[in-house]
């Protein structure tokens, strides 16, 4: 598939615009640093969440973010992702990834983090998914440069940080990139028995 990356670039910019009007909410500026107490009430995500049937926090957590710098990167690796993955998967897988992806490693996230700090939000979760996919999908054909970069521009600085910051994957990472691998192999898998 040869067309344009709708679905990242529209994803990339309500990311953009919903977590910087809620830095200015919350802080008094479009670059101020939100604390995960204050996502939550924009949208952040933990389990109570859903116990109480706030299913919509599911999207709206992969949106909001603590700092806006990390946003503004989530944005770009999920528009440069996006431009290799998207045209040859389609927007629905795209989207699908990127939600299921998402949403499951944000909520895992929570469960490390004790309250009140135990909400979900970002989209670090839902990139490393979509990375987690095109992991898959570089396996299933050779001319693949454009999909390596892609993947070593998303991969490499969001695992050093957690090492940096954390000293080991964050486990909503983790989990994030496996989902969007296992959707990978149940994708490659039907193209496969499709050809045949």
């Amino acid at each position: 598939m040869n067309k344009f990356p709708v679905s990242a670039i529209t994803l990339g910019i309500i990311t953009a615009v919903f977590s910087l009007v809620v830095a200015y909410l919350a802080t008094g500026s479009f670059l101020g640093k939100v604390t995960m107490i204050q996502l939550k009430s924009y949208g952040g995500l933990n389990v109570s969440n859903l116990a109480n049937w706030e299913i919509w926090r599911l999207f709206t957590s992969q949106l909001g973010h603590s700092k806006q710098y990390h946003m503004f990167y989530n944005v770009l690796s999920l528009i440069v992702l996006g431009y290799v993955i998207e045209r040859r998967v389609g927007w629905i897988m795209f989207l699908s990834v990127w939600f299921l992806a998402g949403a499951s490693g944000t909520l895992y996230s929570t469960l490390f983090v004790q309250a009140p700090w135990d909400t979900g939000t970002g989209g670090s979760q839902a990139v490393l998914g979509v990375a987690g996919l095109g992991i898959i999908l570089s396996t299933i054909k050779r001319n693949n440069r454009n999909l390596i970069l892609a993947l070593m521009f998303a991969l490499i600085p969001a695992f050093s940080l957690d090492l940096i910051f954390a000293n080991y994957p964050k486990p909503g990472h983790v989990l994030s990139l496996v989902v969007g691998m296992l959707i990978g192999v149940f994708y490659v898998n039907r193209l496969t028995r499709l050809s045949t």
